[in-house]
């Protein structure tokens, strides 16, 4: 299903505008008046524009790919995505405190939708929109994403001599009751320029949705996990990984342009929202310590992995002619909407490759933090 986009509608002023026109001087001389006063404002650019990037020719050059060429495509390889995180509060010295780390599942996020917006107030004023709808990538597959990326966070830890607790053991302890989480997966809206997009998160079987410091906060989360980091003698981790697989430039309000456009194509990344908080408590009280890592920056790669169709598009420059040739201006508006296919197969292997540099960049902070 593709996401609608609002458009503006006309009919009702030019069929009240019309009649009245044709009545006063015929049909044939209001037809040469409009023909007219379009050329004029043509000639002499006075209206503000909106251009999409829809278009033969930027579709070209924004990444779009057909379901021929993505049929076509070489495999994609085994290769972790190189990430880096940063602490955006506390530090990895956290992770010396406690021997152990408990993981607390493993939350994948797949943004869902993404739409890029930009618009000016020049003269009449102009707005154009792009929206783009992920296909093909379901509850079932991002469920199998989940479970590979949480067991490759735990062996790349005990590859590192580091003790681990399973999401299992560690959701089991009466301590972790606290810890709050979900058996079916969660629908978000995260902002992100000002336009929410729909986020969709799943978790791996043994654990669900981790909603206690996860990509869609519930609440006040407290001491999370401070009575199961006493307990459990750990430092209690929750690795929080959203996929991205749009890009788009272009949006934002102007006051002086006289046109405004957008663009966008498809681009597997890892989303700068992606997080691992990690909490410490001495004797299970209060959270006495902790870190929340994040990643620096989108991160991604270029290798094909959807199609896109074009599925629907509004461009009311008619309009804008006749109300023009009419002695009044009204805004442009143009708007595309998109659907992007992914290939089940080739988004997981991209999302492997995103969790193993993912979860490759937390051991080397939890190795840091312990001096190893």
């Amino acid at each position: 299903m593709s996401w609608q986009c609002k458009t503006y509608t006309t009919a009702l002023v030019l069929a009240t505008l019309i009649p009245l026109q044709v009545s006063a001087f015929g049909l044939g001389d209001f037809a040469k008046q409009v023909a007219e006063k379009v050329a004029v404002n043509k000639a002499a650019e006075t209206a503000a524009t909106a251009i999409s990037g829809d278009s033969e020719e930027a579709s070209t050059e924004s990444g779009f790919t057909s379901p021929q060429e993505l049929a076509a495509a070489t495999p994609i390889e085994s290769n972790p995505m190189p990430v880096t995180l940063d602490a955006s509060y506390g530090s990895n010295a956290v992770f010396a405190m406690r021997p152990k780390i408990a993981i607390a599942g493993y939350n994948i996020g797949a943004f869902q939708t993404a739409k890029v917006t930009s618009s000016t107030t020049r003269e009449q004023g102009a707005s154009v929109s792009m929206s783009l709808q992920l296909a093909g990538v379901d509850e079932a597959l991002l469920t199998a994403i989940a479970e590979a990326a949480y067991s490759d966070l735990k062996s790349q830890l005990t590859a590192a001599g580091i003790d681990v607790i399973d999401a299992a053991t560690l959701l089991a302890a009466p301590e972790a009751k606290e810890i709050k989480r979900s058996s079916k997966p969660v629908d978000g809206k995260p902002l992100r320029g000002g336009i929410p997009d729909k986020i969709l998160v799943v978790g791996p079987k043994e654990s669900g949705v981790v909603s206690s410091f996860g990509l869609i906060p519930k609440g006040f989360n407290g001491n999370v996990g401070d009575q199961a980091s006493a307990a459990l003698d750990a430092i209690v981790i929750y690795p929080n990984l959203a996929l991205n697989f749009a890009w788009t430039s272009g949006g934002g309000k102007s006051m002086l342009k006289r046109s405004v456009s957008v663009d966008g194509g498809t681009r597997f990344s890892i989303s700068s929202i992606s997080n691992i908080h990690s909490v410490y408590s001495k004797d299970g009280r209060f959270v006495d310590a902790s870190v929340k890592l994040d990643a620096s920056e989108d991160i991604g790669v270029d290798d094909v992995f959807a199609s896109m169709q074009l599925e629907d598009s509004s461009n009311n420059s008619g309009a804008v002619g006749i109300t023009n040739a009419l002695g009044f201006g009204m805004g442009s508006r143009k708007g595309s909407t998109y659907t992007v296919t992914a290939d089940p197969e080739r988004y997981k292997a991209l999302a492997l490759n995103a969790a193993k540099g993912f979860n490759k960049a937390l051991v080397e902070q939890i190795k840091s933090g312990k001096g190893l």
